[in-house]
């Protein structure tokens, strides 16, 4: 990528990484006006000219922005397979694999249509799509990080049935073993120019995964064309269990949420899925051995996992088993009460932050809005308190921000042991997060924790409607001042 001038200021360098962390997690949706430049300078207070110039630097368009450490030509890259009239063949994007330490892309020829019935308006409009979409792409590398990968023992050579050979042509790979880094991206921007220009070059539900997986430095993604109308896409989190064994984390990009799901964690998701999926109520037993079989673990890791569990307060324990935890009114009004002032600490840490530290913050009300419109009642809940979670990272208060993470575990398993239907709230959960936001970007601390007041005000009397006691408002008045 080029580098600013000698004592030009580094501010495009810093650009770079935010339109790339803003392209990375937009997924198929960056074929769209919101994702247009002018949008893009809108969210994040850059000038259209900075978010212009990242895109360009971040696409390296036409292979020649830098010039390979090998030398190679866009002719090197696939001399052999033609139209059969002198010109190269149109590629497509077969397979991407980001296994540590590796990543690999397999282009394959596109196949051959007429195109004597597209129109020149619709051919210019896939063209531009196409277009984003490799830009995304090339961003989801950038927000990785994998040039930092760090190799605590390499080994042997990964095997041929891995690693492609270095003669494919159709073949991007990288490898932390090897240093250039640079190179690798030269070649993979030198095949999506190769890529015909059609939306299907590179399919959205590959962009939906690299955005899924964006915020851990796309660790376990994989995708296959061949297999992408049964599932192809393997997005569990399994695969990213290993990883800390096979490597040393490398540093986290500064534009995504520093919250690493824990084996822990990842457990608690599980149980909360299972106790939503099974219409569990407080008291019934929960088994390790099925959670283990599910998440492909061993059953010692599970009900060691559990026990933690049992000690945070999310599950009960009785006679060596395990049991849905019981959620009285008291526990509500104590947990909001916690989560309220907490929040005001992080709000008030958040309206002084750059408008760039609020991105994620933006695109997360963006998720909480596209749910209250296209998801179920469950995906406006978490969309909410992913929300929150962006919030209390943007503040940069890193303990208060832990704090706050451990706080949303305990209430998501109360929304699960509860069965909390948030349809009714939705319109309300939406104006919320955008006052809370409005006001944070608008820099004035006292509205937003005015508007984060009455948001749990709102949300513990929802919850408490539906614990076994009626709801103490003398508490929660006492507590909650």
């Amino acid at each position: 990528m080029e580098t600013a001038g000698r004592g030009r200021p580094r501010i495009q360098d810093t650009a770079d990484d935010i339109v790339a962390a803003v392209l990375a997690t937009a997924g198929a949706r960056v074929s769209t006006p919101d994702f247009s430049t002018r949008r893009v300078a809108e969210l994040t207070g850059l000038s259209q000219t900075l978010v212009s110039r990242a895109g360009r630097r971040l696409r390296r368009a036409g292979g020649s922005a830098v010039e390979s450490s090998a030398g190679e030509s866009s002719a090197d890259i696939d001399p052999e397979i033609g139209t059969g009239a002198g010109r190269a063949r149109e590629l497509v994007l077969l397979e991407m694999q980001v296994r540590f330490p590796q990543i690999i892309l397999r282009f394959t020829p596109a196949p051959l249509v007429s195109s004597g019935g597209r129109g020149a308006v619709t051919a210019t409009a896939q063209r531009t799509v196409a277009e984003r979409r490799a830009t995304a792409l090339m961003a989801s590398l950038h927000a990785s990080e994998a040039s930092r990968w760090r190799v605590r023992d390499a080994g042997e050579a990964p095997s041929a049935e891995v690693m492609p050979p270095a003669s494919d042509p159709l073949c991007a790979v990288w490898d932390a073993r090897d240093r250039d880094w640079e190179a690798f991206l030269d070649r993979t921007a030198r095949l999506l120019d190769r890529c015909a220009p059609t939306v299907e070059a590179i399919p959205g539900d590959l962009l939906d995964l690299l955005a899924r997986r964006a915020g851990r430095g796309l660790h376990g993604s994989s995708w296959q064309r061949s297999l992408r109308q049964s599932g192809s896409i393997s997005d569990s989190d399994q695969d990213s269990l290993g990883l800390a064994a096979d490597m040393e984390r490398s540093p986290r990009n500064r534009w995504f949420s520093q919250v690493e799901l824990s084996v822990t964690e990842q457990i608690a998701i599980a149980l909360r899925r299972e106790i939503t999926n099974s219409g569990f109520r407080a008291g019934d037993r929960l088994s390790p051995r099925v959670l283990a079989d599910r998440l492909g673990l061993s059953r010692g890791a599970v009900r060691s996992a559990m026990s933690r569990l049992v000690d945070d307060g999310l599950l009960d324990s009785s006679q060596g088993s395990f049991r849905v935890p019981a959620v009285t009114g008291a526990d509500v009004v104590d947990l909001y009460a916690a989560r309220l002032h907490l929040g005001m600490v992080l709000l008030r840490a958040c309206a002084v932050q750059p408008r760039h530290q609020m991105l994620p913050v933006r695109l997360a009300l963006g998720a909480v809005e596209a749910a209250a419109t296209q998801g179920t009642r469950s995906d406006v809940g978490l969309a909410d308190l992913q929300f929150q979670q962006e919030l209390a990272e943007a503040s940069g208060l890193s303990q208060s921000a832990r704090g706050f993470h451990a706080l949303t575990l305990r209430v998501r398993m109360f929304i699960a042991v509860l069965g909390l239907d948030y349809s009714p709230a939705v319109e309300r959960i939406v104006s919320d997060d955008r006052r809370i936001l409005s006001a944070v970007l608008a820099g004035d601390a006292e509205a937003a924790v005015r508007a984060w007041r009455l948001k749990l005000d709102n949300a513990v009397r929802h919850m408490s409607a539906l614990a076994p006691e009626s709801f103490d408002a003398e508490l929660w008045s006492r507590l909650s001042r």
